[in-house]
């Protein structure tokens, strides 16, 4: 469904930002993105998306291929047309807009009676936000506005998902919730990518994942394999120290201490 190869963008013409970064994501399937913070993931979903322009950055090399189709360079709405969509970091939402005008603002693309449809459909799924369908987005609780972006998000009927950190922010009991939404939109056959810092909860709902360290994919394979690594469980649960503060690190450590004992 998505192509991601041999990608690099440059910020302001002169930082480098991702440095070949290659990923798939399978149609049907949920892959995460792991990284800690500056390492490029964001990066990785405006140039999927179309959104780099108004960031001063720009494709430098590499292609981006969406449903077999190249996606580098072309506009942002017209990405989203092509059923593919984004959930921004930090939820995005119109705050002095109500929930249903949010909602109705993700269909901008649909006739106003598919769009009516979608609202509905949407209030089915989120009994929480038709509770609330004329409340002001600003005074939604974190996760009732995650819940909203998300629902947003679908009202364009997306093939693909593009989640960037939705569990930022969130009480435990609501990273349940969001974990759990991406495993029934998955379930559904909604394609996922998905952007998080919380390894654990990444990892528990998706396929595959990959592992972005400074602009470059240091690891990848079965969401299960990278749980079960040592490497990747001391660096993500924060067991570090010494100074180990990136992946590799983590790993060279673990491999000099084995041979040194």
């Amino acid at each position: 469904m998505l192509e991601v190869t041999n990608l690099e963008v440059v910020y302001h013409q002169v930082v480098l930002v991702l440095k070949g970064v290659t990923l798939r994501v399978p149609a049907g399937e949920t892959v995460a993105l792991l990284g800690p913070n500056g390492a490029g993931k964001t990066t990785a979903l405006r140039a999927v998306t179309g959104l780099l322009d108004i960031h001063e950055g720009r494709i430098t090399k590499g292609s981006v291929r969406f449903d077999g189709r190249e996606v580098a360079g072309r506009r942002a709405d017209a990405i989203v047309g092509g059923g593919l969509a984004q959930v921004m970091e930090g939820r995005r939402v119109l705050v002095d807009l109500s929930v249903e005008e949010n909602l109705l603002a993700g269909a901008w693309s649909l006739p106003r009676r598919e769009a009516a449809a979608e609202l509905e459909r949407a209030f089915e799924r989120f009994a929480i936000l038709a509770d609330r369908r004329r409340q002001q987005a600003g005074y939604l609780s974190g996760g009732e506005q995650q819940m909203l972006a998300i629902a947003r998000a679908l009202m364009s009927r997306p093939r693909m998902l593009l989640l960037d950190e939705p569990s930022l922010g969130l009480a435990p009991r609501v990273v349940g919730e969001v974990a759990e939404l991406i495993s029934t939109l998955a379930a559904e056959g909604l394609s996922i990518l998905l952007v998080e810092q919380n390894a654990a909860m990444a990892l528990s709902v998706a396929s595959h994942a990959s592992i972005l360290e400074n602009g470059r994919i240091v690891r990848e394979g079965p969401a299960a394999e990278l749980a079960a690594d040592e490497d990747v469980r001391e660096f993500y649960l924060g067991l570090g120290g010494d100074g180990r503060t990136d992946y590799r690190r983590v790993k060279h450590y673990r491999r000099r201490k084995r041979w040194l004992s």
